[in-house]
């Protein structure tokens, strides 16, 4: 008997994706191996800490690495980096007065419930722009938000090119301007993972002074994880304010476990073949296209980029006929056994992402609406 077997908690069949609110991803047998062992023993945790800090920079293309117990955790540590360097003194010197003059500059399109992270540092978030991702931007606009209490710009990408909004301000343009000013820039990452290149992309190709990463959604190492990479001078700074030593992150605990999990799961995910595994999502999602055919109330078809926008394909399962709604759809689909979560993204339908399935899975998602079909004729 599992363990949510025991507590009576249905496991679930993910094809939403790498969302936090059904565990991100799922660790491989050698990051569990990896995890497991590193339970085993007691080391000097800075040591550790260290040693897989420099082995993700090498193996990401990084001047540097961080690893945290979360990608907003990441983003905080960055802002107090940034705030630092701002001042020229170390953070935990600072008044509280002195950290409230600062300002980021961001962009009211990308305005996300994670960016509460560094409020919470204490600085403010200067939005700029629309608060949408299709109105154009000027590099003016951004230009004249900085000023003289401006610590950091943040891009939240959402595009492999990292776009703001087609035929708008992209991240190469808005690193050009805050750099023309001396601003560093953090682009989050948190959720642009496919491609894996993105680790060193927005960092050694682009010109953005730190990224952070989710280390629990496509990396697959443990949910509670996050990853920050960049210049070498900001993360010097981000890993002195971090846990295990005595600053504003030490509330951010990581445990040995968790470092060496995410270490594993990142030196897997560079090494691994892309290609074959997006081989493997296109087949899943042709698989459930060519299986719905024969039902009188559903169709699917194929869908790109993810909601993400991740390259990866997914299928959208259209309704043929009004026998049956969306939610009505999905919540049937959650009560069946196994029980499947998906999406509608307000479309009528359903879709059904293949990035978090193991072989088998589409299988029983293809009975199961096979089943309801019948149900509803």
């Amino acid at each position: 008997m599992s363990i949510y077997d025991e507590l009576g908690i249905p496991k679930l069949i993910n094809a939403v994706g790498t969302y936090t609110v059904v565990g991100g991803s799922r660790m491989s047998e050698e990051t569990l191996r990896d995890l497991n062992d590193a339970a085993r023993s007691f080391v000097e945790v800075e040591k550790l800490q260290d040693i897989l800090n420099r082995k993700v920079a090498e193996i990401t293309c990084n001047e540097a690495a961080l690893l945290c117990n979360s990608c907003s955790s990441a983003i905080y540590l960055a802002t107090a980096a940034c705030v630092e360097k701002h001042y020229g003194k170390n953070f935990n010197n600072l008044s509280a007065e002195e950290i409230s003059r600062c300002e980021v500059v961001a962009l009211w399109g990308q305005h996300i419930p994670y960016d509460h992270a560094m409020e919470q540092l204490g600085v403010k978030i200067r939005f700029v722009g629309y608060p949408n991702m299709q109105t154009e931007l000027s590099a003016g606009v951004v230009r004249d938000a900085i000023n003289s209490n401006t610590v950091m710009c943040y891009f939240a990408p959402r595009t492999p090119d990292g776009y703001y909004g087609e035929g708008c301000m992209n991240l190469s343009d808005f690193i050009a301007i805050a750099h023309s000013c001396n601003i560093p820039v953090l682009a989050d990452g948190a959720a642009q993972l496919p491609p894996k290149h993105n680790l060193w992309r927005y960092t050694r190709d682009l010109g953005a002074d730190m990224a952070c990463f989710s280390g629990g959604k496509d990396l697959a190492g443990p949910q509670a994880s996050g990853l920050l990479v960049g210049s070498s001078e900001l993360l010097n700074i981000a890993t002195a304010l971090s846990f295990p030593r005595y600053g504003c992150g030490r509330i951010m605990k990581i445990g040995r476990e968790e470092m060496v999990a995410l270490y594993s799961a990142i030196r897997q995910y560079v090494n691994a073949d892309e290609n074959a595994r997006l081989q493997w999502c296109e087949n899943e999602v042709n698989k459930l296209v060519s299986a719905l055919e024969s039902c009188k109330n559903f169709s699917a078809e194929r869908s790109w980029p993810n909601q993400a926008g991740q390259p990866l394909p997914r299928a959208f399962v259209n309704l043929q006929s009004d026998s049956i709604t969306p939610a009505k759809l999905r919540e049937m689909l959650l009560k069946g056994t196994p029980g499947i979560i998906c999406y509608s993204e307000n479309r009528p339908g359903v879709y059904i992402n293949p990035m978090c399935l193991t072989d088998g899975e589409m299988d029983k998602i293809i009975v199961r609406f096979k089943e309801i079909d019948r149900q509803l004729q």
